[in-house]
């Protein structure tokens, strides 16, 4: 083999372990891979130390404008243990309130809590086209806990 072909057969090489390790350590935010229809209109950091410390995955939150529908999912990053089984909590709650705020009174609630996940948690969801949605996520992984949450939000 000439020295071209092996040097165009190593760029390939490399080429398909970093987009291979790419498409494996990314996850999508794609609804539709999540169980979710709609846009994505927010996403929520889910950290250790009350929001500060170290990020351990994202909440994503989609909207169906069509029929009113919020929709999330918690999905964990390498450092939250992607691909490894952990407690994942996500819970969607359908608000009084119709403008923001610090507080939320729940009428209606949406939660995933059923155990042990490699990836993410949800999807939850509620129909709350008029009124506010509060978001709720944890993630235990390495006995360490990340967590997001939000007051009254997406109001109408």
């Amino acid at each position: 083999m000439n020295a071209f072909r092996k040097n165009a057969c190593r760029a390939f090489v490399a080429l398909a372990v970093i987009l291979g390790g790419t498409l494996v350590s990314a996850p999508s935010a794609s609804a539709a891979g999540y169980g979710c229809s709609g846009s994505l209109i927010d996403t929520y950091d889910v950290r250790t130390n009350a929001g500060s410390g170290t990020l351990f995955g994202h909440v994503y939150l989609y909207y169906n404008s069509s029929n009113g529908v919020n929709c999330a999912v918690n999905v964990s990053n390498s450092a939250g243990g992607y691909g490894t089984a952990k407690y994942m909590y996500m819970s969607i709650n359908k608000c009084t309130q119709t403008s923001p705020s610090s507080t939320c009174s729940i009428t209606t609630r949406d939660e995933d809590s059923s155990q042990s996940y490699t990836q993410y948690a949800g999807p939850v969801s509620v129909t709350s086209p008029n009124n506010c949605i509060l978001i709720s996520a944890a993630i235990n992984y390495n006995g360490r806990v990340a967590q997001a949450n939000t007051g009254a939000t997406h109001c109408g």
